[in-house]
């Protein structure tokens, strides 16, 4: 079975990292569903939430926006990390959309 590993750091630390069904982000083409054996791809990532489905349920993280790269690795998976240059990690997806209003007021600051 193919599988999907999904990271997401920031120049101070990792955030999150491990084995996901999905990640989904917001591009500016669009909002993108990476899955495990996606092609590979470099792209942006717009200020939103990603959402991550993993076996222990979705995780939630605000980005302030950042970049995105897919390739396979060595294992014959796939893995998705994506590079913001500040997120936060949230319990829901109502928290994230208040931590995303955070960075964002931060950021045009």
């Amino acid at each position: 079975m193919a599988k999907l590993t999904v990271e997401i750091v920031t120049p101070e630390a990792a955030l999150w990292q491990g084995p996901a069904t999905s990640l989904k982000s917001r591009t500016s083409d669009g909002e993108l569903m990476i899955l495990a054996q996606h092609a590979p791809l470099v792209g942006d990532v717009l200020a939103g939430v990603l959402e991550v489905i993993s076996t222990d349920g979705v995780a939630y993280v605000a980005v302030d926006g950042g970049y995105l790269h897919v390739a396979g690795d060595d294992e014959g998976g796939t893995r998705a990390t994506v590079l913001a240059s500040v997120a936060e990690v949230a319990a829901n997806e109502a928290a994230a959309l208040e931590a995303l209003a955070r960075l964002t007021a931060v950021a045009a600051e």
